[in-house]
């Protein structure tokens, strides 16, 4: 862990209160194998540090969870599987390596679903799933990078990356990255954002919630 962000980071998060906490623990206690939570922060961005103090605050709360606070060029296992153009940025890794679950910005309000979701599809206890669905998920042979545009207030983000990290956790060929759009206005700008959620899967563009079948017809 970077020192200085060690130093500049508090243990402790105006997103987590004890409520959370207690609710959070409860569901952590499905958890059956570890998970790592990378995080690409810059000590001197307020986004950051809150990003910061939100994830110690979480990876307390058990053991199956590491945290690694990092800076750019730090490690290069997250330089390359994540977005460090844009910070803070944070991805889900196993014991091999990037599972394809990324987060752009602080998943608080309604995101901090899509995040303990996320946590629990990596670590948590395998899931029985529909085996037309799997074997459609199977078939899946390109590259297919999903970034979904978010505001943290919408009622209808919240599902849409959940159904992509899900999916991005099923396939090596799929990843999933949450985007707090109003913190990287270039991006809204690039990509001429009006509302949420966006979904961006490689240049096109997807507007309105989608579920995991929907996102999943738009995949090759």
């Amino acid at each position: 862990m970077s020192q200085s962000l060690e130093a500049k980071i508090p243990s402790e998060s105006s997103l987590v209160n004890e409520e959370l906490k207690k609710n959070l623990k409860m569901i952590f206690e499905r958890l059956v194998r570890p998970v790592c939570l990378k995080a690409v922060l810059d000590p001197e961005q307020p986004a950051s540090v809150e990003m910061g103090s939100f994830l110690k605050a979480v990876a307390q709360l058990s053991p199956w969870i590491e945290l690694q606070l990092l800076e750019r060029g730090e490690d290069s296992e997250a330089d390359g599987a994540l977005d460090t153009e844009h910070l803070p940025s944070t991805g889900l890794f196993g014991e091999n390596g990037y599972l394809g679950a990324a987060f752009l910005g602080v998943p608080g309000g309604k995101e901090i679903n899509s995040f303990v979701v996320a946590i629990l599809n990596a670590a948590g206890p395998e899931k029985e799933l529909d085996q037309k669905l799997l074997k459609k998920i199977a078939k899946l042979k390109k590259k297919n990078v999903i970034r979904v545009f978010v505001s943290l207030s919408c009622h209808h983000c919240q599902s849409v990356v959940t159904a992509g990290q899900t999916l991005a956790l099923l396939s090596p060929n799929v990843e999933c990255t949450m985007v707090d759009a109003r913190l990287y206005p270039d991006l809204v700008e690039k990509y001429k954002l009006s509302r949420v959620p966006a979904i961006l899967i490689g240049e096109a563009m997807y507007m309105g919630e989608k579920s995991l079948e929907e996102l999943l017809a738009l995949l090759r």
